[in-house]
């Protein structure tokens, strides 16, 4: 395959030649070529050349029109009419390689190059088309062929060095590039190729050579004097490379290549010491900026603290932080280092605020301040941080539960759901149904403390579109349908599932045997009852008064006072229920199953 190098010197004039190259052929009818209508003056001649001429105009506009089958068509058309053609073989060419049908295109391009042995591009596409195929032999010789035909093209050896380069026969590329110079005169670009190719064939003396040519060249280009420096560093030659190093240092103290080198020479060389000067004189280089700069000091920091030293770590950034360059990156990357090693939230504080004075939108300083409001349950910080992010990151649904999780905690259920409200109206298909489903969960929860139970009943329905298997929704669906003592059925459904998928959840127990016992199954609601307290842990008073009910419907009274009992212990309220204790029987809430 070609080099970037090669594609973008014969990019430009290849793309223009196959633009040309199917009209070739009939222009130069106009121009009397021998190589398409310039026969033999006959009334037959003249006929097939007038059919030719016709029949290739009408292929080339049907080809224009995205009409292929029937540009094909013609296109053969006129070839059994000028079998020599070599405007005809290349457009069939083209489409053949469109088809891919690869080994008729290339007959197709050899014909075309055969019928017009002096046109440039025709064999250049050839050359191309062997290459593309991996007949690297034979894309050789047909640029050795042009080579002879167009000596005075560069284009030619250029493409003829990259072959050879491909092939691995580095000397015949150097001999090509030798070439290009010949025509061009010396070239920085093809300098660097042919010491490459040296380097490749470790002909050290050549490749020293040729960088020392090019600063002879350029005497003020310190960029090559660095690589020569660097070449002699490869070869073992240490002192010649940091004499080189310190010639340039002389010229500009700040230059960025010199000082990345001269950090490989002391780490080459093993000394930690200069190593950690060239690195700090590097990172504070204001001059070195960028996303090397970035990977460089991430991966100096992991080095020192491979050593031990992450209080130099520490302070090396919290120094570079000081600098008027990528002041963001520096707090980031000092924050993150902190959090690895486990230091206390109150230190890493003051970076993370500092990041966002820098970069206030960045979501990592946003999120981590956030997560620390959220462990000590400052709502109000909570609520500030989400206000913060949800300014630069609306989309995040995430900041909206948040927000509104504390505005709840804070007893603000009205600024709750309209929080929740707001991220709901912000979804789109690409947030997950799960996370969507919750927050509908939640909305619903909210519209039942105020009393809005048309609107629950509403955000429960959503949430269980987004997913059916929402488990605290099923739950609390189904008991607030209980309590309202309507839909019963389907409130059982629902509360099955539950119990189902968690047969040791209390809660979700304690839904399913009410909603039994509400249905009049009282001996099936007895038994989830039993379940229930011989789980071991404590219940809340309404569970252990529904379980009183229970015992008492199924004619257990003296174990229904018993928990009735321990209900008012616990600190229940219900109205009725020193009532039950006092009486030993059920008495109703006063609430009727709706139809």
């Amino acid at each position: 395959m070609r080099t970037l190098f090669v594609i973008l010197l014969l990019s430009l004039q290849w793309c223009v030649a196959l633009e040309s190259a199917g009209r070739t052929a009939y222009m130069s009818c106009a121009l009397g070529s021998d190589t398409l209508c310039n026969k033999a003056d006959s009334s037959d001649a003249v006929a097939r050349e007038r059919a030719f001429d016709y029949f290739f105009l009408q292929a080339l506009s049907l080809r224009e029109q995205e009409r292929y089958d029937e540009a094909f068509d013609l296109f053969e058309h006129c070839l059994a009419l000028q079998p020599a053609s070599s405007a005809v073989s290349y457009e069939l060419f083209s489409m053949y390689s469109f088809l891919g049908r690869k080994e008729e295109a290339i007959a197709m391009m050899q014909r075309a190059a055969k019928g017009d042995p002096k046109n440039y591009w025709y064999k250049a596409m050839l050359a191309i088309a062997y290459e593309n195929e991996g007949r690297v032999d034979d894309a050789i010789e047909v640029y050795k062929t042009m080579a002879k035909d167009f000596s005075s093209n560069s284009n030619v050896f250029v493409a003829l060095a990259s072959v050879y380069t491909d092939k691995g026969d580095y000397k015949s590329a150097i001999e090509a590039f030798d070439q290009v110079e010949r025509i061009e005169g010396k070239n920085e670009q093809i300098t660097l190729q042919k010491y490459r190719l040296y380097m490749l064939l470790q002909d050290k003396e050549n490749a020293l050579k040729e960088l020392q040519g090019l600063i002879d060249e350029y005497p003020d280009d310190l960029s090559a004097k660095v690589f020569l420096g660097s070449t002699y560093m490869q070869f073992g030659d240490t002192l010649k490379a940091l004499g080189i190093y310190d010639g340039v240092y002389k010229v500009d103290s700040n230059n960025v290549q010199v000082q990345k080198a001269m950090a490989d020479y002391c780490q080459r060389t093993g000394s930690d010491s200069l190593f950690t000067v060239a690195i700090e004189r590097l990172l504070y280089n204001e001059r070195f900026v960028g996303k090397e700069r970035a990977e460089l000091l991430v991966k100096f920091v992991t080095y020192k603290d491979g050593l031990g030293d992450s209080l130099y770590n520490i302070s090396l950034m919290k120094n570079l932080m000081q600098l008027p360059i990528e002041q963001a990156m520096t707090a980031e990357t000092l924050a993150r280092y902190m959090e690895m090693n486990e230091m206390p939230q109150d230190s890493i504080a003051p970076v993370l605020e500092t990041l966002l004075r820098f970069e206030p939108e960045n979501g990592y300083a946003q999120m981590q301040l956030l997560n620390a409001a959220i462990k000590r349950e400052d709502y109000d910080e909570v609520i500030m941080r989400c206000d913060t992010a949800i300014l630069y990151n609306p989309e995040i649904l995430e900041l909206y539960y948040f927000k509104g999780v504390a505005e709840y905690n804070k007893n603000m259920h009205k600024e709750a759901l309209g929080t929740f409200l707001s991220g709901l109206s912000k979804r789109t298909d690409d947030d997950a149904p799960d996370f969507i489903s919750d927050l509908f969960a939640l909305v619903g929860d909210i519209h039942h403390e105020l009393g809005n139970m048309a609107d629950c009943y509403i955000a429960y329905d959503s949430a269980l579109v987004y997913n059916a298997d929402n488990l605290g929704a099923l739950n609390n669906y189904a008991y607030f349908l209980a309590l309202d003592g309507r839909e019963l059925d389907k409130a059982q459904q629902m509360s099955f599932k539950t119990v189902e998928a968690e047969p040791e959840n209390k809660t979700y127990i304690d839904t399913y045997m009410w909603i039994l016992f509400a249905l009049e199954r009282y001996d099936e609601a007895k038994a989830y009852a039993e379940k229930l307290l011989s789980l071991g842990e404590e219940d809340e008073p309404v569970v252990l008064e529904h379980c009183g009910d229970i015992f008492a419907k199924c004619g257990d009274t003296n174990r229904a006072v018993e928990l009735w009992s321990e209900a008012k212990k616990q600190g229940g309220k219900s109205k009725v229920l020193e009532k039950k204790i006092k009486r030993r029987k059920y008495i109703s809430d006063g609430k009727k199953k709706k139809k």
